[in-house]
């Protein structure tokens, strides 16, 4: 026999009541409708976490493509807005530099000398931004008269990128002579050294020994190995387009391609499948694994290629050279020496020295280039230095 449980008084009542209130709802007025109440159901975590990560992704993408496409236009705006304010306009345009939005910094440099012609932040600045974009005959607009007229300069970067605009207009004995002023203000060290950041107590020479430069066991695997490394570079040059040009406009003519293997410390795995020998043999090395301001690759170099004397950006590293390919012809000079390489051999030169390249022989010339850590640099600096954002890679 089945026994209901009888319900308590406290739920008769409660029910009764919510009976008679309908009830008495319903007579008072009977044209009302019916209220109908809908029990929500929850909305599954899940889904709340798609629409979240969409939402913000969708703001972090608009936020990237917002100022770098209305820089420009942003920046004109606040510099006219703000245009008498020359300290405001100084830390605008060097906002704009550290963020690599140059186009708008040169538009607030622009108008900071249309105020002022000889605002020496602003002359400094734009001359570096003219040089980078690779318009150098507005460096040299800049500066000619302006150095003619017997202005005192005390700023490094004007110096330096004065004599880098001459030097591309093949006038180099007129780019020796700023920099040979700049040597005699003490702004440089070298007329031939002249990195965009030089730290001083390091030794300073152009070109090094393995021992020297503390590799020896490097160099040794390296020159061991060395025809491995070539065959594996040379299997891919005809049947892969991993080797790409150079892009950062040191080329003066000619055909120039690298193949990135290791970047700031770390191997590019992709390009490391096509190359696993070589990639094996280097990631055993400390010297190479752990410098966030280093490079290991390939440099492709067809005949008739010639590139333009340049620095590279720092003197905290140092530069070897393995030679793989090497026909007649091919040469590089670092400050006032120039040598060829050897196959199987290895050149170490410290590339904060100015250095070019030139290749007049009949076939492609191919090397290995890997950075180091300059010997002087201590583990605290190593740890603190940045890695290098170059406005130029040096490729060769």
């Amino acid at each position: 026999m089945e026994t209901r449980q009888r319900p308590s008084k406290r739920q008769n009542s409660s029910s009764d009541r919510c009976s008679d209130e309908t009830a008495s709802s319903s007579k008072e007025d009977p044209k009302k409708p019916p209220i109908v109440r809908v029990q929500s159901k929850p909305v599954p975590t899940l889904v709340m976490a798609v629409v979240i990560l969409s939402y913000s992704i969708a703001l972090f993408v608009v936020w990237r493509w917002y100022p770098s496409n209305t820089s420009e236009s942003s920046t004109d705006h606040s510099a006219q807005t703000h245009g008498n304010d020359l300290d405001y306009l100084r830390g605008l345009g060097w906002h704009l530099m550290k963020q690599r939005e140059l186009d708008g910094a040169k538009i607030v440099f622009e108008e900071i000398i249309s105020k002022d012609a000889n605002d020496r932040t602003a002359i400094a600045a734009l001359a570096s931004i003219y040089n980078t974009q690779g318009t150098f005959d507005k460096t040299l607009q800049l500066l000619t008269e302006r150095f003619e007229s017997g202005n005192d300069f005390d700023d490094i970067v004007i110096y330096r990128a004065f004599g880098e605009a001459l030097i591309r207009d093949g006038r180099t004995i007129e780019a020796y002579d700023i920099h040979s002023r700049a040597v005699e203000k003490g702004l440089l060290k070298s007329v031939y050294q002249r990195p965009m950041e030089y730290i001083d107590n390091l030794r300073s020479q152009p070109w090094w020994t393995a021992a020297d430069a503390g590799v020896t066991d490097l160099v040794k695997e390296l020159e061991k190995h060395w025809m491995t490394i070539r065959d594996e570079a040379l299997n891919l040059i005809n049947v892969d387009v991993s080797f790409s040009a150079e892009k950062e406009d040191l080329t003066k003519h000619g055909n120039w391609k690298q193949l990135i293997i290791f970047n700031e410390g770390r191997a590019i795995q992709h390009n490391c499948k096509k190359t696993p020998s070589t990639c094996g043999l280097l990631s055993k090395y400390h010297e190479l694994t752990n410098c966030k301001r280093c490079q290991v690759k390939y440099s492709l170099m067809q005949p008739g290629t010639q590139v333009w004397p340049h620095c590279g950006p720092s003197n905290s590293k140092l530069r070897l050279h393995l030679g793989l390919q090497i026909p007649d012809g091919a040469k590089i000079r670092v400050a006032d020496t120039t040598r060829s390489w050897e196959e199987g051999k290895t050149l170490i030169f410290d590339d904060s020295f100015e250095h070019e390249v030139w290749h007049d022989g009949e076939s492609a010339r191919l090397i290995l280039i890997l950075d180091i850590w300059h010997p002087d640099i201590t583990e605290e600096q190593k740890t603190q230095l940045l890695p290098l954002r170059p406005t130029r890679d040096r490729n060769h």
